[in-house]
């Protein structure tokens, strides 16, 4: 017995061991992509005209920037209705106008906080006051962007096709499909746990048990969606639906900059932006997000100017949207604390009222 306890007590500290490596590491590295963005964004720029910039987006159509800007909200209220019916699949039932509320604050702390996942972590600590395992909210947010990977990764399959005889971008193409495939062999893996398991097994061999029973529930939750067809049908529409409308918002943005460039070359070109800022090499894209839209535009024959401005409004307008989410963050504590006093007031109103249980006797 002692023999096992003194195991159990040095892979407790071999955790403890990493999680405070781990938590060294994190600043400096949020300092990296901090540096990163920076150097990146200031030599993108270095290789534009700032002014011709400006007098490009100056000259937009404020008319297709409010159609831009309200597509893109359209597309966040469908993004949201998809997060809510895939919690639900997972026996997480939050009123639609509260988990909307909750994936507004996620859209804008992805944009405030130094972190790619950031928004992600907001939402699923939100939502798991609703939940009796924060597994489950986090496998149906794991199913989300999952599915959103599959839904704009067809898209961008499609289009490359479609693109083939004008753009000869062979290694774009075949990365692009490599990265579709990876992601259905993914979404498939749900429908097995055995492969599932296999998932768990790293963490067992480093003997971090604790993470690999994390895991476990995890795996669990995300292998029930194979009971739920419909739920994923269902999910799998909203979310091509979301990632068009982002592909129309980037559009619209051209054509409100004077640009007159087919739709195929953004259903191309858009997903594989979308891709690169998601890495988690600079600070929510920046940077990347401009210097890759440059080299990917210009041969389509966009000036360099026209180029760099359509993925730069597009974000402008995301974070515009998105502190629709920080309005939302920031009401709540007076909120909470308009309720509690009410709540005060009515328990004193409702002791005042009600007779002492001696008087009552009498």
């Amino acid at each position: 017995m002692s023999g096992l306890s003194q195991l159990n007590d040095g892979a407790r500290a071999s955790d403890r061991s990493r999680s405070g490596m781990f938590g060294k590491l994190k600043v400096p590295l949020i300092g990296l992509k901090i540096l990163l963005s920076v150097l990146l964004f200031a030599y993108v720029i270095a290789k534009v005209s700032p002014r011709s910039v400006w007098g490009t987006m100056r000259a937009a159509n404020p008319s297709l920037l409010v159609m831009a800007a309200s597509l893109f909200l359209l597309s966040s209220l469908i993004g949201s209705w998809l997060w809510a019916r895939l919690l639900r699949a997972q026996g997480v039932a939050i009123p639609y106008p509260k988990a909307a509320s909750y994936y507004f604050v996620g859209l804008f702390f992805n944009n405030f906080l130094p972190s790619n996942i950031g928004g992600d972590i907001a939402r699923i600590s939100d939502a798991s006051k609703h939940a009796d395992r924060v597994s489950s909210v986090f496998s149906a947010t794991l199913m989300d962007r999952l599915i959103g990977v599959v839904a704009i990764g067809f898209l961008a399959l499609v289009a490359s096709i479609a693109a083939l005889d004008r753009v000869h971008l062979h290694a774009l193409y075949a990365a692009t499909l490599i990265v579709f495939l990876i992601a259905v062999a993914l979404f498939l893996s749900i429908f097995h746990r055995g492969i599932l398991k296999s998932f768990e097994r790293p963490f067992h061999a480093i003997g971090a048990r604790k993470v690999e029973r994390g895991i476990a529930r995890l795996m669990d939750d995300l292998h029930g969606f194979r009971s739920q067809g419909g739920a994923l049908a269902q999910a799998y529409v909203a979310s091509t639906m979301v990632q068009v409308s982002r592909i129309y918002v980037h559009y619209l943005v051209g054509l409100a900059l004077g640009v007159r460039l087919s739709l195929a070359y953004y259903f191309l070109f858009v997903p594989i932006l979308a891709a690169l800022i998601s890495l988690p090499i600079s600070l929510n894209g920046i940077g990347v997000r401009e210097g890759a839209a440059v080299v990917l535009f210009r041969m389509a024959g966009l000036t360099r100017e026209q180029a760099f401005s359509i993925p730069f409004l597009t974000y402008v307008i995301s974070v515009l949207i998105s502190l629709l989410g920080g309005l939302i963050f920031v009401s709540r504590t007076p909120r909470r604390a308009i309720g509690r006093h009410l709540e005060r007031r009515r328990l004193e109103r409702s002791g005042e009222r009600t007779p002492a249980p001696r008087e009552g006797r009498a």
